[in-house]
């Protein structure tokens, strides 16, 4: 029997709701995934080279959104613009190229792709899944093994959807009466499809291939894990329905930045007081109920390792983010980190640049941070593929690879040290 925890209203029949209504979920956001078909011109992703410091802070100015999780001096700026603004750029002496020359094009191609019918028996992850149908497979995983998965409700969306955790780890299966307790966090931001999509398809594979596989066996047996595959449902639901580019929660319409909501450095440089802003912060630390969620959970259960699971750019970072302070840990995290990253390489040969948070740029109040300023864990971001284009419509063939990359990364962090 499904042992199951949650702070919603009682639902008796759990797994038959969530899988009616993720089919309607499906079908309401397939009809439904366009951008904002109104919108005044075409959207263009361009790379700008910042050789030239005023002509990147002219583009930034410029720009409509920011893609690049690298900015600095003599980096490339990767940011989304109107295609009327391209002209005004070129006059202004802004050297660019174009990464995608519409980016609601390739979202209204994405929301095509799933409206099409799936051939039965085919891998689920051969395809992104929306909330509904990520709870429905959270579920069936914790029915199917009920000796080494639970689910667990850990709070509630400001509309009303839970955020689950499905806890991984076989009872008494350790020698020892110590098992270190781990959480994986994806999706705090809606748009990063692919973190969804690796943390389900990481938890599916400690749960359904501990019989045959050692490696994945050792680690259930020694680590009680939680993973929380979608940690903003709203925004994502939306990015399904209504702006495949949303990033926020859906505080107000307007959104927070909920990996700006936490409290260490809270309010800090890289964060913004505007409520229209992408990184806007709250009008406090811990506004929001998923931030909370969060917090509840770390301290609750003691969380030692901390991976979260973001979007895009092939990065392992650690803290500070918000600080070129180093931590009094910068040699463990710089080994920790080299062991992750390598093993991310082994996955398919596919390299994770390794550096502090901070060395991108600076980013005041996030989970990461507070993570390991506040609740005392080794953590760590991981920002999956690909490295630049186009990067939040990723194909679907790359769910497979890059969830054997975040696999290798989840192993590699809870090696023996």
């Amino acid at each position: 029997m499904l042992k199951l925890t949650h702070l919603a209203r009682p639902t008796p029949t759990l797994a038959r709701v969530l899988a009616v209504a993720a089919l309607a979920s499906a079908f309401a956001a397939a009809a439904t995934l366009v951008l904002t078909p109104e919108a005044p011109s075409r959207r263009v992703a361009i790379r700008v080279d910042c050789v030239d410091p005023a002509a990147c802070a002219h583009a930034q100015a410029t720009a409509l959104d920011v893609w690049s999780e690298e900015l600095g001096p003599g980096l490339p700026l990767d940011v989304v613009v109107r295609a009327t603004d391209l002209e005004d750029l070129t006059t202004a002496g802004v050297a660019f190229t174009v990464l995608d020359p519409d980016i609601d094009a390739a979202a209204r191609a994405e929301a095509e792709r799933l409206r099409q019918p799936k051939a039965a028996g085919q891998d689920w992850f051969a395809e992104y899944r929306d909330y509904e149908a990520i709870s429905t497979h959270l579920v069936e995983l914790a029915e199917g093994a009920p000796d080494r998965a639970s689910l667990k409700g850990i709070g509630a969306s400001l509309d009303g959807r839970t955020l689950w955790a499905l806890r991984i780890h076989a009872e008494g299966a350790s020698e020892s009466d110590q098992s270190t307790p781990m959480l994986i966090t994806g999706t705090q931001h809606a748009r990063e499809w692919i973190a969804a999509m690796v943390s389900t398809c990481v938890a599916d594979r400690l749960v359904r291939e501990y019989q045959d596989n050692e490696a994945i066996r050792r680690f259930v047996d020694t680590t009680e894990l939680w993973v929380v595959p979608v940690v903003n449902p709203d925004g994502y639901q939306y990015s399904w329905g209504q702006d495949r580019y949303w990033r926020k929660n859906r505080r107000g319409g307007h959104g927070v930045d909920l990996n700006r909501n936490f409290s260490v450095a809270w309010g800090g440089t890289g964060s913004s007081p505007l409520k229209r802003s992408q990184v806007y912060r709250g009008d406090r630390p811990f506004s929001e109920n998923e931030s909370v969620a969060l917090r509840s959970l770390a301290k609750d259960e003691g969380i030692e390792l901390h991976i979260d699971f973001h979007a895009f750019g092939q990065l392992v970072l650690y803290p500070w983010n918000h600080s070129d302070q180093p931590t009094k840990d910068q040699a463990r995290y710089a080994a920790l980190g080299d062991r992750v990253a390598s093993a991310i390489y082994g996955a398919h040969g596919t390299p994770y640049r390794l550096m502090r948070g901070v060395e991108l740029y600076s980013a005041a109040g996030t989970l990461s941070d507070w993570m390991y300023g506040e609740a005392g864990a080794v953590s760590f971001t991981i920002e999956l593929r690909p490295r630049g284009g186009n990067g939040f419509v990723l194909p679907p063939d790359q769910i497979r690879p890059t969830c054997d990359e975040g696999l290798a990364a989840v192993l590699a962090l809870r090696a023996p040290r």
